[in-house]
């Protein structure tokens, strides 16, 4: 499609009977690409300002302000029309929370691009740039999306935003097939594709607290309750809950364990106002956590890298993991993480956690290179120096 002279804003969808017509045209196309602006930092919920979706025929800037954008949202959920997306996980959340369902048949093609070896995480620009010869236009990313007349200039970049993923997307489809890596790329879709991603109840919300990793078993328990306080006061306040009350803050209360309103007030970094408004609450999350059986305590996270004996192994098999990317064109960040590689190493010499449950021993993950990680870690591979990928299995 020829943007030349073409005005943005024609393809602003303020009209409901325009928006049918285009959510028509693209269930017809089968496939399409899409792309959200939205503000977060103001509301609990992040506020949806305008949706971009384009197939090579059609480029539509929808106005959620002006019409429902709901039969939208039913065909990004629908697994029969594919839909792209460069590092969509923020844009599928806007799926879910609008009909409580998640994305289907999801195509990311910054994900796309790290299978295929292109690098990983490559930005918009940057993919675009590399595989089409395409110069993106500035990040606007930041501008003032709920502000309405949209800009010109905000405008062309949401235009941009999704003019190119339908080709970037034939790229890759094609990279990946010859590679064999397209049931890879289904399998890195199903989180995305899962609501367990964006329903996340409010006593999971401890595991989200910079910081937590750092706490014992008991100041755990009372840092989930102190989670999930923190997750209904934001709500009810219609804030986002690091604004209404910082991790810093959490964290600190789980250690102090405050007995009284004065005392919660001494904590530093508690907002004075809060602990009127909100005192009772939080004394009484801290009550509930210091009187949770010892049975029913949150575990707390294994120690990684302490043990230099576990220190070098991780180091050991995170260089092999890396020269097995190296030789086989896989972008190594997406395969794996140091984190990763220390929980193999975990189960191996400890038994923690049982290893067919480890991320490096599932999916395609195990059958590139995880498989033959745990059996060198086991003694029965040995490795020798190539010329090519500089470490090889044998």
């Amino acid at each position: 499609m020829s943007l030349e002279n073409t005005d943005p804003s024609e393809f602003l969808v303020t009209d409901p009977k325009r928006f049918g017509e285009v959510c028509k045209a693209l269930r017809e196309a089968g496939t399409f690409g899409f792309d959200t602006e939205f503000i977060r930092e103001r509301s609990y919920q992040p506020q949806l300002c305008l949706i971009q979706a384009a197939t090579p025929g059609l480029i539509a800037l929808i106005d959620p302000f002006k019409v429902d954008a709901g039969e939208f949202w039913e065909l990004v959920a629908d697994g029969d029309i594919c839909k792209i997306v460069h590092a969509g996980s923020q844009d599928l959340e806007m799926c879910y929370l609008h009909i409580k369902r998640p994305g289907a048949n999801i195509f990311d093609v910054q994900v796309a691009a790290g299978l295929a070896g292109l690098g990983y995480p490559l930005s918009y620009g940057k993919l675009a740039g590399g595989l089409l010869a395409k110069k993106t236009l500035q990040d606007k990313s930041y501008s003032e999306w709920s502000r309405r007349p949209l800009s010109p200039g905000q405008l062309n970049y949401a235009v941009e935003d999704v003019l190119h993923l339908d080709a970037v997307h034939k790229i890759l489809k094609k990279r990946l097939k010859k590679l064999g890596r397209e049931t890879w790329l289904r399998q890195e879709m199903q989180p995305l594709e899962s609501a367990g991603l964006f329903d996340c109840k409010p006593q999971d919300r401890w595991r989200r607290v910079q910081g937590w990793q750092r706490l014992n078993r008991r100041r755990l328990a009372i840092l989930r309750e102190l989670a999930a306080w923190r997750e209904q006061g934001a709500r009810r306040y219609d804030m986002p809950p690091r604004t209404f009350l910082r991790d810093q803050v959490l964290t600190a209360l789980s250690r102090r364990m405050p007995t009284s309103v004065k005392e919660l007030r001494d904590v530093k970094g508690f907002p004075k106002p809060l602990a009127g408004k909100e005192g009772k609450n939080v004394l009484q999350a801290i009550e509930t956590g210091r009187g949770i059986p010892e049975n029913e305590l949150p575990d707390p996270v294994q120690p990684k890298d302490e043990n230099p004996i576990d220190k070098m192994l991780v180091d050991l098999v995170s260089a092999m993991g890396q020269s097995i990317c190296l030789s086989q064109d896989l972008c190594h960040s997406l395969f794996a993480s140091r984190a990763l590689y220390a929980a193999l190493v975990s189960s191996m010499r400890y038994g923690i956690p049982e290893p067919d449950s480890l991320k490096l021993l599932t999916g395609w993950r195990k059958k590139f290179a995880g498989a033959k990680l745990r059996e060198m870690l086991a003694g029965e591979r040995s490795i020798k120096v190539a010329d090519k990928s500089g470490l090889e299995l044998e």
